[in-house]
């Protein structure tokens, strides 16, 4: 192992609820980057020394050849697997690797946005919108590779995976083939969304994914929301399946007041409650809508702004992930995470298995966004 599996409660957490790291979601996944570095060793640990001395007799005297890899492997799931947590598991490293670019904050590419192989947005400022690409271009080949009949994720990894510093892309435009030469940039993922609803002085801010960025660009929206006048907010955690812990801290910090508990993290022996340390806090009221995917860091902040600040929230029963995961990087590059603890609420709920009830419940339909009405409706 590189890393230690120590626990501190001083660390940086990412919370996040997956089913398959890429295009699903099913086990949470927690990351402490600990203080202590301290490696257990288990020389005076009698059933490890037995288990050695099993692996070692195995190894000499068993009558055929050993897979000693897949041996040892599976023996590792084995543990993993005897103790019944779901959210224990072990991680390849790419699978590792999807998760902390998904929530970096930032990406290396040239700012389009595919469905298909047809472009839908361009972002401002990039690469591709100072080319002189446009929305409505269908992508024929990138890099020499014919992409007519990819999906946008092929696509999408096809430029984020590729080793160089710029990108070839040949487009079709009104039946005429177009080169364009583009080079890659560091580009913000934008994961909130926000404007002033029609008619009102009601903000609305939706949030995707508790990237790395988020209290950033949250900050930039609540200044612009509040210079057009707004005097309510509804937050949008909706189908937001977590990400950091600490960009759910800063987001709660921008609206608590100091001293205000955000949540606890809980061990068998130790629980400690992190609180609001900054000045910055509103007193508008807030609505938060939640649903069945809304999870983790999303739970964290929807507790923390109900039970501190008093918000409503209205929609449906959250997922009800409450604990946490602490990831050891192997010297294979691959990762263990297991469950090293579990949030509370600021009311000291946990809420992992059980979710949050809303203030109001209620179920959309297939054509209308009620959560959405119903929040309207109480800040008016």
């Amino acid at each position: 192992m590189k890393k230690s599996a120590g626990f501190s409660l001083v660390s940086t957490i990412i919370i996040i609820i997956v089913t398959s790291i890429i295009t699903t979601l099913a086990t949470g996944i927690i990351i402490y980057n600990n203080d202590d570095k301290s490696i257990v060793s288990g020389k005076e640990d009698k059933e490890l020394q037995e288990f050695i001395e099993v692996y070692e007799t195995l190894l000499s005297r068993y009558y055929n050849d050993i897979d000693k890899e897949g041996m040892l492997n599976a023996a590792e799931e084995g543990m993993l697997n005897f103790l019944g947590d779901k959210y224990t598991t072990y991680l390849n490293d790419e699978e590792y690797k999807d998760i902390i670019d998904e929530l970096a904050g930032t990406y290396e590419g040239v700012g389009i946005e595919v469905i298909g192989n047809k472009i839908v947005g361009i972002v401002k400022d990039s690469p591709a919108a100072n080319s002189g690409l446009k929305e409505g271009d269908s992508i024929i080949r990138i890099n020499s590779i014919n992409v007519t009949n990819m999906d946008s994720n092929a696509i999408g990894n096809l430029i984020k995976n590729d080793a160089t510093d710029s990108i070839n892309i040949i487009i079709e435009r009104d039946g005429e083939e177009l080169d364009f030469n583009l080079k890659k940039a560091t580009l913000i993922n934008k994961v909130v969304n926000y404007k002033v609803l029609d008619g009102t002085n009601i903000g609305y801010l939706s949030i995707s994914i508790f990237a790395e960025n988020l209290s950033s660009q949250v900050s930039k929206a609540l200044k612009e929301l509040e210079k057009e006048g707004i005097t309510s907010l509804i937050i949008d955690v909706r189908d937001n399946v977590g990400g950091y812990l600490s960009a759910a801290e800063e987001v709660s910090s921008l609206f608590l007041e100091n001293g205000k508990t955000i949540y606890s993290l809980k061990t068998s022996n130790t629980e400690f409650a992190y609180k609001d340390k900054t000045k910055e806090k509103r007193d508008y009221d807030i609505i938060v809508l939640i649903n069945g995917s809304s999870a983790s860091a999303s739970e964290i902040l929807a507790a923390a702004l109900k039970d501190s600040y008093g918000a409503t929230l209205v929609g449906v029963k959250s997922y009800g992930k409450g604990k946490v995961q602490q990831v050891v990087e192997l010297d294979n590059g691959d990762s263990v995470k297991y469950t090293s603890a579990e949030w509370l609420t600021p009311n000291g709920v946990c809420i992992d298995g059980v979710g949050i009830m809303p203030d109001y419940s209620v179920i959309n339909s297939r054509t209308e966004d009620l959560q959405l009405a119903k929040a309207i409706e109480l800040l008016q």
